[in-house]
C-alpha cells in the first residue's frame, strides 16, 4: 500500500494484544484523471510523480500509447494496463484509457464496455475499462469511464442513457465492492447520472458537496459558450468505506483529479 498507510492499528479479536494481533486493512487511495493528452505539460506530469507515493491506483483517460510508456517510466512502481480506442484522425493518433496499480495488487480485464453511437460525427473513443484488482485476497472491481463527448451541451441523450444502462447491466452479477469513476461528461441532473444513484451506488459528487469537476484550462478553449461546470464523477458500492473525498482545484489538465480514499468493507455491507 502507499507509504502514508503502512502503520495501522493492531486489533485484539477477543484475545490479549501480546497473544494475537491481527492487522486491519489499510486504507487505499484511487485517483480518476481525464489526463488532456498530457497538454499541461510538467504540471500534469509532477502531479502524476508527486501523488505516486500516496496513490495506490490511478485510472486515467485520454492516454495515447506513447503517453502510457512515458507514464510507466514515470510509475516504476506500479503495473499499468492499457485499452486503445480507435485512432482519431483529428488528434492524428489513437488514444484510450490507462490504469495504474501499485506493485503488489493483482490486475485482470474484464474486457470493455463499448458505448452505443448516436451520431454521425461520433468519435468512437467512449467506452467504460473495468478490472478486478486483487488486494490482499480481497476483490475491488474498479471502472474507469470515458464518456460521449458529443453533443458538447452533456445533456441525456438514448445513447447516453443506454451508455450508463450498459456499465450498470455490466456490473448486476458481480458482488464485489466497486467503484465506478472517470469522465462522463454529463451535467448532474441528467437521469443518465441518476441511473447509477437509483441502482444504489453512492455519488460522492453529490455527497461532498463538489461544486466543479472543471476549470480555467477547459472554459479558455470555449470562451463564447457557458461555462461547464461538471462532467466527472465517482460512485461507489456499499462495500467501499469512504475515508475522503477531494477534487482540489489545480491545472494539470482541463478536468480536475477526484481523489478518493477508501478501505474495503463487506461485498454485501
Amino acid at each position: 500500500m502507499s507509504e502514508r498507510f503502512k502503520e495501522h492499528d493492531w486489533k485484539s479479536c477477543g484475545r490479549k494484544a501480546s497473544q494475537v494481533r491481527i492487522l486491519s486493512p489499510p486504507p487505499m487511495r484511487i485517483v480518476f484523471l481525464n489526463s488532456w493528452y498530457a497538454k499541461a505539460g510538467k504540471a500534469f506530469y509532477d502531479f502524476i510523480g508527486k501523488n505516486s507515493t500516496e496513490t495506490d491506483i490511478f485510472c486515467l483517460s485520454e492516454i495515447y500509447p506513447e503517453l502510457f510508456s512515458k507514464l510507466e517510466g514515470i510509475l516504476p512502481d506500479f503495473k499499468g494496463f492499457y485499452e486503445e480506442g480507435i485512432f482519431d484522425p483529428g488528434m492524428n493518433f489513437a488514444y484510450g484509457q490507462a490504469i495504474f496499480a501499485r506493485n503488489g495488487i493483482e490486475l485482470k480485464s474484464l474486457g470493455k464496455i463499448k458505448s452505443p453511437k448516436d451520431r454521425k460525427d461520433e468519435l468512437g473513443f467512449a467506452f467504460a475499462l473495468p478490472l478486478q484488482l486483487s488486494i490482499k485476497g480481497r476483490k475491488l472491481c474498479v471502472i474507469n469511464v470515458h464518456g460521449k463527448s458529443r453533443p458538447g451541451d452533456k445533456l441525456d441523450t438514448p445513447a447516453r442513457i443506454k451508455q450508463s444502462q450498459n456499465i450498470i447491466d455490466f456490473l448486476k452479477d458481480k458482488y464485489e465492492p466497486m467503484i465506478i469513476g472517470g469522465d462522463f461528461n454529463l451535467m448532474p441532473f441528467t437521469k443518465s447520472i441518476k441511473m447509477f444513484e437509483n441502482a444504489g451506488y453512492r455519488n460522492l459528487i453529490r455527497d461532498f458537496n463538489i461544486n466543479e469537476t472543471r476549470n480555467r484550462l477547459s472554459w479558455d478553449q470555449f470562451p463564447n459558450e457557458e461555462k461547464q461546470h461538471f462532467a466527472d464523477y465517482t460512485f461507489v458500492s456499499s462495500g467501499v468505506k469512504v475515508k475522503a473525498f477531494e477534487v482540489p482545484k489545480v491545472e494539470i489538465s482541463d478536468h480536475l483529479p477526484l481523489i478518493l480514499d477508501f478501505s474495503l468493507g463487506s461485498a454485501r455491507d
